[in-house]
């Protein structure tokens, strides 16, 4: 069963904005986001980086020395220049776990700047919100002066013509000031949540800009299939799982010092005399291409390869206990915020019902004030329990609509 609820308050401008476009906009613009985005640029560049431990490497060395006594071959100056060309054919598999553990942290901030996307259009819809919610309250506390200013005019007649107590009279005009200081508190808040929310969406918005009507559907839901997209969706258990993997990445790398490192080098020399090497007599040995193979084992080194295995092993002990936390955390989230949405769809159907008595109490109320008959107090209680009423039905359905946006983040998905 779908029911339609559409909170209409406002009318149409040319310079409306509804909630997708204020996400879509926060998207853009947020510089928080922004930054998780340059992170991710800067992490695929580390990966680059660990690429290019599989690569030769090519070096150019220069060098020139003048002597302030002429060498044994009769010459007082010196110079070489070198070409190099080296490979490492073995070093423990270490360049290939740090690669895998470069990809594995790229992917690190690929799900946190999806998670903060997440939050970031739950926070845009708590905000959206918030801001219809103050401007219904203003409403609601115009329409409730109004009523109280004629209300006082009615008193201030009953009082002149002997017919009220000055007592009621005060009664009414204590009211109205109540009301009107309502209506201010109701005024700064909508200010704040304008703010907020332009804070939100990267300073891009406009005073000007009317914020449209929220229209979504009530769907019956089922909590083992919202289960079963939270647990696929969700952003921070593909992060701490990622994490769990470069640290095991980490962790073989720091075991690569147990191997011996292979390395291939070919070298090329020019040495002479001159600044510019030509050949001249010299002690170095003139127009040569090396080739060396390096061999190296280190055999210990104080603890340290042990101390920091052991350390990633601690860790990757620690990411998998946070992994467990945030499964618990999860299925707490998913049970309150679906206690929420059932809850607040329970609240507009009993909302909907006071407030129609509410209505109904006040009209009957009123004719009895006009004609003399209901006393100043029943005439306030029945205005108060209007305005009190009214606020619960619009608050009832603002309700519903932030659970929608709790369970919307819960799954990371949209629903509604």
């Amino acid at each position: 069963m779908k029911k339609i609820l559409l909170l209409s308050f406002y009318t149409y401008s040319v310079f409306a904005l509804d909630m997708n476009e204020a996400i879509e906009r926060a998207m853009k613009n947020n510089p928080s986001l922004k930054e998780k985005k340059i992170l991710v640029q800067a992490a695929q560049e580390q990966t680059n980086l660990a690429y290019s431990g599989f690569k030769p490497r090519l070096d150019l060395s220069y060098g020139y020395s003048k002597f302030s006594v002429k060498n044994f071959v009769g010459s007082d100056s010196a110079s070489a220049a070198d070409a190099s060309l080296s490979y490492n054919l073995f070093n423990g598999f270490l360049d290939r776990f740090n690669l895998q553990q470069s990809q594995e942290n790229e992917k690190i901030t690929h799900f946190t700047h999806l998670a903060s996307k997440a939050d970031l259009r739950m926070q845009v819809s708590f905000a959206y919100i918030n801001y219809l919610r103050s401007k219904q309250q203003i409403k609601i506390s115009k329409e409730t002066i109004a009523l109280l200013k004629q209300q006082l005019l009615d008193a201030k007649n009953f009082y002149e013509q002997g017919l009220f107590a000055k007592n009621d009279y005060l009664q009414v005009d204590v009211e109205l000031s109540t009301a009107q200081h309502a209506l201010l508190i109701s005024q700064r808040n909508i200010k704040l949540s304008f703010y907020k929310l332009k804070r939100l969406l990267g300073a891009q918005l406009l005073s000007s800009e009317i914020l449209e009507d929220v229209n979504k559907q009530q769907l019956d839901l089922s909590l083992n299939l919202l289960q079963e997209k939270m647990l696929s969706n969700r952003s921070e258990l593909k992060l701490l799982k990622a994490q769990k993997r470069s640290l095991n990445f980490a962790k073989k790398a720091a075991a690569s010092n147990y191997y011996p490192k292979l390395d291939l080098q070919a070298k090329y020399q020019v040495a002479g005399v001159d600044p510019i090497p030509n050949g001249g007599a010299t002690f170095a040995t003139h127009d040569q291409i090396t080739s060396t193979v390096n061999l190296s084992w280190n055999l210990y080194q104080g603890g340290a390869d042990e101390a920091n295995k052991a350390s990633l092993l601690h860790q990757e002990q620690a990411s998998s206990e946070r992994l467990n936390d945030l499964y618990l955390e999860l299925e707490f989230q998913l049970e309150e915020a679906s206690a929420s949405y059932k809850l607040a769809q329970g609240q507009i159907i009993v909302a909907s019902k006071a407030l129609d008595q509410a209505k109904e109490n006040f009209r009957i109320t009123k004719n009895q004030f006009d004609a003399n008959i209901a006393t100043t107090s029943l005439m306030l209680d029945a205005q108060r329990f209007l305005a009190q009423t009214q606020v619960n039905y619009y608050e009832a359905n603002f309700a519903l609509y932030d659970a929608m946006t709790q369970l919307e983040r819960v799954i990371e998905e949209k629903l509604f």
